[in-house]
């Protein structure tokens, strides 16, 4: 990734409002999906496992805990990663998780390293997805998996959700549904199959509306601490809503082999 875009994207995932709007999982389906793409991906006791943009390690501990699996996650937000050492920790999972800062277009893994690599709700955000994708396929083992969750678009998306809140949703610049199957088979990947969850989104806008009366109830998020363009959430949660209600987005899970 390039370091501009990382930094931005890392910056944005550090805020107090992410993690007030979006909750412990940044991602859609929170720990009922991951789990779901755990399973799809085949992770056992014996997986070592790479969680790509892991963020505060909700996903890794979530999967070291309930699949047994050993977990590796890489982030390129220091804080965010300290935050997932430390929760890792308190829940006694130090030996079965660590943390490493990266990029997911530089991974500084040796080659053939991984059982399984997951992203989740983050491939749509790289510079290049195809760096991403071959990074991912170099660590893992030969026959190893990959697991990914995201938005996808079947129409190009309003203005309203290409700022930035529609980055931090994941929504600004998604492929289509058949654009993550061809690139997975581009990146040499095999045994592609892709599921849409869009049961995970009505959860999404359902969780952030309701943060959204609590923070207002509360007063406890000011002008002061949004980013000059992040704009009035409300309005751009229903440009959402009505966006995925027409058909226009998606939500998906996919999983491949590497051949």
């Amino acid at each position: 990734m390039g370091q501009n875009l990382a930094s931005c994207c890392a910056n944005l995932y550090e805020l107090p409002i992410v993690g007030q709007l979006l909750g412990q999982s940044f991602h859609p389906g929170g720990a009922r999906l991951t789990r779901q793409l755990a399973s799809a991906s085949l992770i056992s006791p014996r997986s070592d496992v790479l969680d790509v943009a892991c963020g505060k390690g909700n996903s890794a501990r979530v999967i070291a805990a309930d699949f047994g699996a050993t977990v590796t996650g890489c982030d390129y937000s220091a804080l965010n990663l300290a935050r997932a050492s430390t929760a890792s920790q308190a829940a006694g999972l130090t030996g079965k998780t660590q943390f490493v800062r990266a990029s997911a277009e530089q991974l500084p893994f040796a080659a053939e390293s991984f059982d399984v690599s997951l992203c989740e709700c983050s491939l749509c955000l790289f510079e290049n997805m195809d760096t991403a994708l071959q990074q991912l396929k170099s660590v893992l083992k030969p026959g190893g998996r990959i697991g990914i969750s995201d938005f996808f678009l079947n129409t190009p998306a309003p203005d309203s959700l290409n700022g930035l809140l529609g980055r931090v949703l994941c929504v600004a610049g998604a492929p289509s549904a058949n654009g993550y199957r061809e690139a997975l088979s581009r990146a040499g990947f095999d045994f592609i199959r892709v599921r849409r969850v869009n049961w995970t989104l009505a959860d999404m806008i359902q969780r952030i509306r309701h943060r959204l009366k609590l923070l207002a109830v509360t007063n406890t998020v000011t002008s002061a601490d949004l980013p000059v363009d992040f704009g009035d959430p409300a309005p751009v949660l229903a440009d959402l809503e009505d966006f995925i209600a027409s058909g226009g987005a998606g939500y998906l899970i996919a999983t491949a082999r590497r051949s």
